[in-house]
């Protein structure tokens, strides 16, 4: 009795450990008391939640998604998210949390055809739609999507939804042809400028918004400790020659431009970038007002603004960066054409900082990195070609550029010492850099992830959604100045245990007015939402009624489910068979229903509902003696559609109608709009004996069924995969069947239904 009140007590702590939701899976989502106040807040008004990375967003957008599906079983979901790696992490994070079977979610980017995808909105067996955000605003633009249908949008990464970013178009159809339309924005850090986060509320219609950080109580017992570290190095003598003869050059240009009012500043050491930048977008903008003749001044105005950029440019790579970021932009200068750059080549004091970069020595940072990663004891390697992998004890690290070629000279310095590492970058060429397409990324991650490498150094792409592996130890080469990326570069360390950062910053240079610049902006953002929360508006929405799914349908779905993870087999779901997967199963699925448009759902006539429950039965049965029938050609093989229309008298779109009930339960399938595949049939007719059925009463996921007129057996959903037209009360028919006891119950197990 003891041992039985121990396992009961046991089950019932594993439950309060875990979520407990009928569409989520059992032990895949623990219970966080933080996470389920923000998932009772956010459930029915459109919130924007803000959490530190590896706290949970993800997990807090399922529950809602199961709540939604589950009260709702007719509507369906949009998850976004801005790239397409991004993408698919969600839809795998999404699976693993969910009760959805794979015919109900898919993955929709710009590689899947305008045409194809608009099978996919009319599709009703469609949930949970996970895609990239132009996707699906060229869709709504072209009128190929509506979202009237849709009960939940979730909006990742939602800081990007400010100006015309496509997040704001979404929101506003959405907002318009939903009738009760519910968002979900979910984001590290919305940014620290009050009127920004003003904006994203407005452009996403928030009217609740939650926010948390690593010191909220809620929130402590979750987070793992990060120590971040600040360490401050400095510049050479000849550093600072260099950076006193650029200087020098560049308080020329700025005195020049600030004479004639072009800059509205007395002291030069207060004109920044910023200022530079804004001047030239009105001197672009009065040229194109301006008489040719009188455009002369202008020209000059623009060479001395263009060429007061690129010094300031020269200044922070020489500052931040090192010699090796300054030659190589020098080089650029000295192959191109434009007339600034050479006007910044011919100025004397030029020679100068050649003959002082001749000398120079590597910038203090990376000679601190290449110390950093001796003292971490990493492992080396004799053989630039071995794939060996780490010892555990090896650490990994994630190092932080902001520019690739900075991330290059890293990179190289490492391996010379014989510290395996690679660069990481984004897609797109710059200045014949050219960049990583995402199978090379895949294959540079799923190489961190194994060891077989110690430090990947990367720019800004691995700051934002891709699913970098957690490291122990993460280096800013440089401080930041947003605080979002501050935020999302952390977050890679510190997921599952205890992490360190270390931010490098050169004294008295752009690192250091930088970093207090960007811990300013994030003390700044921790006291901004009070204020916001004041201004936030209710939407209005109709209320529609519950339309919950039924213990029956949450059998069937947990039936196909387990079939579904027994083909599975412990396969890894890869990003390209992913999306070549879906585009051949939309294809192929969809355009057999496309072709006959008066069979959608809600347009079947009674009628021909029943000549489709026909065509099924007899092509049922026609595929069973088909099988039990060894001379049979169809026996191991597949054949042509053309074949079942010679064989009955029934409409082509009753066969496909009938067809597609038959691929649902996975008897047959369907390729290339006509072939047809035996792929699992009921077994032989020579197994079980044959019973007369008649169902006295349905219960959840039961029934209980008079057997020959005898005996009362149990009918568990495991045990029937027949119509389900014949379960219901006081329907009879006969079947080939198999009866047991199962925990004192009498069962049948039904394997055949006969006509």
């Amino acid at each position: 009795m003891s041992d039985f009140r121990n396992k009961k007590e046991e089950r019932i702590h594993e439950m309060q450990r875990f979520i407990v939701h009928p569409l989520i899976k059992n032990n895949s989502i623990e219970s966080r008391l933080y996470q389920n106040i923000i998932f009772n807040s956010c459930k029915d008004k459109n919130s924007l939640i803000v959490l530190p990375t590896s706290l949970g967003k993800t997990v807090i957008s399922a529950l809602i998604c199961a709540e939604i599906l589950f009260n709702y079983k007719q509507n369906k979901i949009l998850i976004m998210a801005p790239t397409r790696p991004l993408v698919l992490q969600h839809l795998l994070s999404f699976s693993s949390f969910l009760k959805v079977l794979d015919d109900q979610k898919i993955l929709v980017t710009g590689k899947i055809s305008p045409s194809t995808r608009k099978m996919v909105w009319d599709n009703k067996t469609i949930k949970l739609i996970f895609a990239t955000p132009e996707v699906i605003r060229n869709d709504l633009n072209e009128s190929r999507l509506n979202l009237k249908d849709f009960g939940l949008i979730v909006f990742d990464e939602a800081h990007r939804a400010i100006k015309d970013y496509a997040y704001t178009l979404i929101s506003k159809k959405y907002m318009e042809q939903s009738p009760n339309p519910l968002i979900v924005a979910m984001t590290a850090s919305p940014g620290s400028e009050k009127n920004r986060i003003e904006q994203l509320c407005r452009n996403l219609y928030i009217e609740h918004i939650e926010y948390r950080n690593e010191e909220d109580v809620d929130v402590k017992p979750y987070v793992n400790p990060i120590e971040l570290k600040w360490e401050f190095t400095e510049l050479s003598e000849e550093y600072r020659q260099i950076i006193v003869l650029f200087k020098s050059m560049l308080q020329e240009k700025l005195r020049w431009l600030i004479f004639r009012g072009l800059i509205k500043k007395n002291n030069i050491d207060y004109v920044f970038k910023r200022d530079l930048l804004e001047l030239g977008e009105i001197l672009q903008r009065n040229l194109k007002f301006t008489l040719n003749e009188e455009k002369g001044p202008l020209y000059l105005a623009l060479l001395n603004q263009s060429a007061a950029l690129s010094l300031m440019y020269c200044i922070e790579l020489i500052e931040s960066q090192g010699p090796f970021s300054l030659k190589t932009f020098i080089k650029r200068m000295e192959s191109s054409e434009g007339k600034a750059h050479s006007l910044i080549l011919k100025d004397p004091r030029m020679k100068d900082i050649f003959k002082l970069l001749e000398n120079v020595t590597e910038h203090p940072k990376l000679i601190y990195i290449l110390d950093l990663c001796k003292k971490e004891k990493l492992d080396t390697y004799a053989n630039k070609n071995s794939n060996v992998l780490l010892n555990d004890k090896s650490p990994q690290i994630l190092i932080f550029s902001h520019y690739r070629d900075t991330a290059t000279h890293i990179v190289d310095e490492l391996n010379k010492t014989g510290i395996k590492s690679f660069r990481f970058v984004g897609q797109s060429t710059r200045n014949n850099d050219i960049g990583m397409n995402q199978t090379e990324q895949s294959a540079i991650l799923d190489s961190f992830r194994k060891k077989e490498f110690n430090v990947l150094v990367a720019t800004s792409i691995a700051e934002e959604g891709l699913d970098i592996p957690e490291v122990k130890l993460v280096i800013f080469y440089e401080p930041v100045a947003s605080e979002i990326r501050h935020i999302q570069r952390k977050g890679r360390t510190g997921r599952k245990s205890s992490g360190n950062v270390i931010i490098l910053a050169a004294k008295d240079t752009v690192d250091m007015r930088i970093l207090f610049a960007n811990k300013r902006r994030i003390e700044k953002m921790k006291t901004i939402f009070t204020s916001i929360k004041t201004i936030l508006n209710p939407i209005s929405r109709l209320p529609i009624p519950y339309n919950r799914m039924t213990e029956l349908e949450l059998a069937d779905l947990d039936k196909n489910l387990n079939i579904e993870q027994k083909k599975l087999n412990g396969k890894e779901l890869k990003y390209e068979d992913s999306e070549r997967k879906v585009i051949e199963k939309i294809k192929v699925k969809n355009a057999i229903i496309d072709q006959i448009p008066k069979l959608q759902i809600g347009t079947i006539t009674k009628t021909e509902n029943n000549l489709i429950e026909k065509a099924y039965r007899h092509i049922y049965n026609f595929l069973i003696d088909e099988r039990n029938n060894k001379n049979s050609s169809l026996s191991s093989s597949s054949f042509d559609l053309s074949y079942l229309n010679e064989k009955f008298t029934f409409d082509t779109h009753i066969i496909l109608q009938a067809l597609k009930k038959l691929e649902k339960q996975q008897i047959i399938k369907i390729k290339n709009n006509k072939l047809i595949t035996l792929n699992r049939l009921p077994p032989n007719k020579s197994t079980g004996r044959e019973y007369n059925i008649y169902v006295e009463k349905i219960l959840p996921g039961k029934a209980y069924v008079l057997v020959n007129e005898k005996w009362y057996a149990l009918l568990n959903y495991y045990d029937y995969e027949g119509p389900r037209n014949l379960l219901k009360k006081g329907s009879e028919f006969k079947a080939i069947a198999e009866l047991y006891t199962n925990e004192n119950n009498f069962c049948i197990r039904i394997k055949e239904i006969i006509f």
